[in-house]
């Protein structure tokens, strides 16, 4: 026997009932069936989950922290499967948006509250963009703002239309006295050595990091996983390492923020929706205005700036 999702279910039923004859009229059982179930999962896990009482039961110690995993594991597979279900058309309340990571989050957001006034605006984020392609296609969120690696085309399915906001080159930030922070470019050759700090999330992110260094002529070291801009800034600062960073993210103490030679990594800020969706009428208003604050947001960044200057925008197709 596996521990299943089943099993968390029953243990989870359980907990919330407080008592093994209410959690098994819940879950359609009979009480000796689940008694007898929950002496399998406690034989498997290796040890008792429940104190049992006349008052009904409570977990031990152990269930506690097994219980505290198995909620979290529920929820995040009754999310998966609402996203991956197709839904029926509904009447909302809200707009419904999905983004990763993105730095026109916010404009799209400010720009959703000028075309829709008092309509609610709900968010989640999420690191998978094929998990939010799929969202908008089921029907799960109205709106998909995605960060995309590279040139790859983008698999998209046939309910979803997609525009590319802004097309923008990746930058690496080193701590204030590396060998390199005096450059107006750095060659990513030069970071061979370097212990990296990058994000795990996405989907593909990594692989073409891994190819645009291996092009360079090296096998990048990946030391730290760390999917939080700003703890991700903190360890460079701190000289553990180097990383690649959004040129529109803003100078701090303690952090150089360079372009790297040739551009040899792209990304791309990706808009998607149903065309059937709450959204289609404004969409395209919505997507220039938010391209507009990104080049304003542009703009505003010294290196981002610099190197606008000497080589234009990169072009979105």
């Amino acid at each position: 026997m596996e521990i299943q999702i089943r099993h968390l279910r029953v243990l989870c039923e359980i907990d919330s009932s407080g008592s093994l004859n209410r959690a098994a009229a819940n879950l359609g059982l009979g009480q000796p069936a689940l008694s007898h179930q929950l002496r399998r999962i406690e034989r498997l896990v290796g040890g008792v989950l429940f104190h049992r009482g006349q008052h009904g039961v409570r977990p031990t110690e152990l269930g506690v922290v097994l219980l505290h995993r198995a909620r979290a594991i529920v929820r995040t597979f009754d999310e998966l499967e609402h996203d991956f279900h197709r839904q029926a058309p509904e009447a909302s309340d809200s707009i419904r948006v999905g983004w990763n990571d993105s730095v026109i989050t916010s404009s799209l957001l400010g720009g959703l509250r000028e075309l829709l006034p008092g309509k609610p605006v709900r968010t989640r984020a999420d690191a998978s963009r094929t998990r939010l392609l799929a969202q908008v296609a089921n029907r799960g969120i109205d709106l998909a703002l995605i960060m995309i690696c590279g040139r790859r085309a983008l698999a998209v399915p046939p309910e979803v239309r997609t525009t590319t906001l802004a097309c923008e080159p990746s930058f690496v930030v080193v701590p204030t006295g590396h060998r390199l922070a005096d450059e107006e470019e750095i060659e990513l050759a030069a970071l061979a050595g370097e212990d990296w700090i990058v994000s795990s999330g996405g989907d593909g992110c990594r692989v073409v990091f891994r190819e645009m260094c291996l092009a360079h002529g090296f096998d990048p070291r990946i030391t730290h996983d760390v999917d939080v801009d700003t703890v991700r800034e903190r360890l460079v600062s701190g000289g553990y390492g180097v990383g690649l960073i959004q040129p529109t993210r803003p100078e701090v103490d303690g952090l150089e923020i360079r372009p790297l030679a040739d551009s040899p990594m792209c990304v791309r800020h990706v808009l998607a929706w149903r065309e059937d969706g709450p959204c289609t009428q404004g969409v395209r208003e919505l997507a220039s205005r938010a391209t507009e604050e990104y080049w304003r947001m542009a703009e505003g960044t010294t290196p981002y700036r610099t190197w606008l200057r000497e080589h234009g925008r990169m072009a979105v197709g």
